[in-house]
């Protein structure tokens, strides 16, 4: 993983290897990263972390959770906002699916998280902890890739939890990143890359595509980001684990090709790849359609008739 610390420090003399990201977090002190898509997202945060960290940067964690907040013994409820709830380390159990608890524990450090709703208790979490922790930027973390998709794709993944994050991330005006890693890892979600990298060069064109980094074994980013997730793995063997970063292991490892049915492994998938939250906001095909939710089956129902009301373009095929 890139260091942004020593990238800041030779910029002037090394620009070409100095990534956009860097400039949209320009002096920020108070950074939260957040998982995107729910549950396991937010390990692919901790190499961000790492980096982040070692320039000084204060950050805190949040993820858009999947377990069940209210009845997890350790996650404390907030009294003003009830869907945020903070998760420490004491909350983690090998018998409760919560990945967020582990990673605590691994970190000494809690994790916000949100219950699944609609955008809207959505964004009043958001501003509520923007406001108590004196935030001055969001990077939002995906694993995959499907976040960064306009909507009228052969297929958009699993769009709920991604959409409403960004929707709701994207309304408090803060400097807000999006941060995909795990390509290829969503096969199985029939996610067509030709439309992928269309969708890239499509954000390019509107200044929204902010680079590229990857994880590189050895290197102490990643080295912090594979401990966690093994970890996190280790305590929740007896509850659902995450392909996505299953996949990205077996990528760092040097795996290749097709390993596993739904599985095609090579150097994408341990590549991060930056956008401006806001550019990809304003350049969906209906995310504004989505804003006035409550319920995260609100969400997926609007993307459902969203879709209906748009020519879906055809899979296509990279010639490489």
């Amino acid at each position: 993983m890139v260091n942004l610390a020593d990238m800041v420090s030779r910029a002037h003399h090394e620009a070409m290897l100095e990534q956009p990201v860097l400039r949209a977090l320009a002096g920020a002190r108070r950074v939260l990263i957040a998982g995107c898509g729910g549950g396991y997202d937010i390990l692919g945060g901790v190499a961000l972390r790492h980096a982040l960290v070692a320039t000084g940067i204060d950050v805190e964690l949040a993820s858009l959770s999947f377990c069940y907040l209210n009845g997890l013994d350790g996650a404390v409820q907030d009294r003003v906002v009830p869907n945020l709830y903070a998760v420490a380390g004491d909350a983690a159990r090998d018998d409760a699916y919560c990945p967020e608890a582990h990673l605590a524990k691994l970190l000494g450090q809690r994790v916000w998280c949100f219950d699944k709703t609609g955008v809207r208790p959505l964004a009043a979490a958001y501003r509520a902890l923007s406001s108590r922790l004196a935030l001055d930027a969001i990077i939002l973390v995906d694993g995959g890739i499907d976040a960064v998709l306009r909507g009228d794709e052969i297929s958009l993944g699993t769009p709920a939890e991604d959409l409403a994050s960004l929707c709701a991330a994207t309304s408090l005006g803060l400097p807000c990143v999006l941060a995909c890693v795990g390509m290829t890892a969503e096969l199985r979600d029939r996610i067509s890359h030709a439309q992928v990298f269309e969708r890239i060069a499509e954000l390019t064109r509107e200044g929204g595509y902010l680079g590229a980094a990857a994880l590189v074994p050895g290197t102490p980013a990643t080295d912090a980001y594979t401990a966690a997730v093994k970890a996190v793995f280790a305590g929740q063997a007896r509850q659902k684990q995450s392909h996505v970063h299953k996949v990205i292991l077996d990528a760092l490892a040097g795996s290749f090709g097709a390993t596993a049915p739904h599985v095609w492994l090579s150097a994408l998938a341990s590549m991060y790849w930056f956008f401006d939250a806001h550019v990809v906001a304003r350049t969906h095909r209906f995310l504004d359609d989505l804003r006035a939710t409550d319920s995260i089956w609100d969400v997926g129902a609007r993307v459902e008739a969203a879709r209906k009301a748009l020519p879906i373009r055809e899979h296509a095929v990279i010639p490489i």
